[in-house]
């Protein structure tokens, strides 16, 4: 008789299964990984962080556009406590009143600033900052970050040894493009070098069950038959599944995590199958999943490619592929055609006015964008865990590369979600540092090291995600080392 260890099953928690043809299935934690001693309460895992980046800046106060002030329609009406009626009475002029449901669960912070002038296309500028807090490159289209980015700080940290963290794009333009024609990265490597994005969610989801690997290509040539073949991984992996499930340590709530773990891969796989906003019917073929990833910059399965990396970015979390994860909506500028009130324009035009009615129809794409948040936000609540619901385990984070049409760094938006395990306060509206007075820096030429507030937001978020210095004091020096040092102390609960 074997051994209890040696089954093929034994619970580990970096436990995957294989099938024939090279797929492999990543597990969520369940009961039966977790030490004996511990709590069902306990938090096992270092908490998540999930990003998102937009284009274009948001309509606010304190800056000109169009040869005019501009009003406010975005920040909340009141600082202090967030409460759904609170926020459900702001949604008439506010766009963050779009966010009602979650104002228990949120923390929404004013006055974040980027430090560094813009010495070209402020966009660029912008990107290179937002999630490095570095000093910039010079240059006309495409600044650089002379830093690492604080997804690459975590995974660094956090991941599994050579794993990257998952960074993707839905925009217009691949990587080498040239002059206004780039992507806008976000996420660096290393100093100068940005990463580069995964554009097509078909390729995300590959690499989260780990159907592209090393197998030989006869191998890759029996995936392909399987899928071709309607197949879902669920049932590739069936036989798999089934002795798994068997498993005399696995619970109740483990064959309910594992269930809902299941249901949302096949989710995923049959939102695949659609063609802009339409979805096919759940016994469509695996390989419609890869309708979109010959054309991913195709403008017309946009809205599909954005929700496809939100199911994504959630599972990720939940399947603990990768404990950080980015997506930049838009490029360098958001040029995409949206239609507002039978009125269609590029969103970049609306933002600075370009356009009749532009300050509506931006207030509009605003309510779009934090409704994109919101379908995020869901995609996370859904998932149960061992150690509680996931939303809380985690932030996740909407914020935008500029702070208005105007190129204005200053007041930057920064919304999230979730305490990471406890340490972040919520349902607060909350203004931070000295970028608490409207407006500031406009057209990129503002930028003021000596008021940032990014890196300090950063440091909060490396210290809030377990990535500290020896010893475990909190991270307050991430970014460029001669900006002011610090914390946001006043978000910890």
């Amino acid at each position: 008789m074997k051994k209890p260890d040696s089954n093929p099953f034994m619970m580990n928690r970096r436990m995957v299964i294989r099938g024939a043809g090279g797929f492999m299935l990543g597990l969520p934690l369940l009961d039966a990984f977790m030490p004996r001693k511990a709590s069902a309460q306990t938090a096992m895992r270092s908490p998540f962080v999930l990003i998102v980046v937009g284009d274009n800046g948001v309509v606010q106060a304190g800056v000109t556009l169009g040869g005019s002030g501009e009003p406010e329609k975005f920040w909340p009406t009141a600082t202090g406590s967030l409460t759904k009626d609170k926020m459900t009475a702001d949604k008439a002029t506010r766009s963050t009143g779009e966010l009602a449901d979650y104002a228990e669960k949120m923390l929404i912070v004013r006055g974040i600033n980027l430090p560094y002038n813009s010495t070209g296309c402020s966009h660029s500028a912008a990107d290179a900052q937002i999630l490095t807090a570095a000093k910039i490159t010079s240059g006309s289209t495409n600044c650089k970050a002379q830093g690492i980015s604080v997804d690459t700080a975590i995974a660094t940290a956090k991941n599994p040894p050579g794993r990257d963290p998952l960074v993707m794009h839905a925009g217009m333009f691949s990587p080498g493009g040239t002059g206004f024609d780039i992507p806008g990265y976000v996420s660096y490597v290393k100093s100068q070098q940005a990463r580069v994005y995964i554009d097509s969610p078909y390729k995300v989801y590959q690499q989260i069950i780990g159907a592209i690997g090393t197998t030989p290509s006869t191998d890759a040539s029996a995936q392909m038959l399987r899928a071709n073949r309607s197949k879902s991984i669920n049932d590739i992996l069936r036989p798999q599944l089934k002795t798994l499930m068997a498993r005399p340590e696995l619970s109740k709530a483990d064959h309910d995590r594992l269930d809902q773990h299941l249901t949302a891969i096949r989710d995923i796989e049959v939102k695949m199958t659609g063609t802009g906003s339409t979805l096919t019917l759940p016994d469509a073929s695996v390989s419609m999943m890869k309708t979109i990833d010959p054309k991913p910059y195709d403008q017309s399965t946009r809205d599909t490619s954005v929700k496809l990396f939100m199911d994504l970015m959630a599972f990720s979390a939940a399947a603990d592929y990768s404990r950080v994860a980015v997506l930049k909506i838009g490029d360098r500028i958001d040029d995409h055609v949206y239609t507002y009130n039978g009125q269609s324009a590029k969103f970049h035009d609306v933002s600075h006015r370009q356009v009749a009615n532009s300050v509506d129809f931006h207030h509009y794409l605003d309510r779009m964008m934090l409704n994109y948040y919101k379908y995020l936000l869901d995609a996370v609540s859904k998932y149960d865990t061992a150690t509680g619901p996931l939303f809380d385990q985690g932030v996740t984070i909407y914020t935008n590369q500029c702070a208005t049409g105007a190129h204005s760094f200053s007041n930057i938006p920064w919304i999230q979600a979730g305490t990471a395990n406890g340490y972040y306060k919520q349902g607060q509206y909350i203004v931070v540092g000295t970028g608490q007075q409207p407006g500031g820096s406009q057209d990129g030429k503002g930028g003021d090291a000596s008021m940032s507030g990014i890196n300090k937001m950063l440091n909060t978020l490396l210290t809030a995600a377990g990535v500290t210095k020896s010893g475990g004091a909190p991270t307050d020096d991430f970014g460029e080392p001669s900006l002011p040092k610090g914390l946001f102390t006043e978000l910890k609960a």
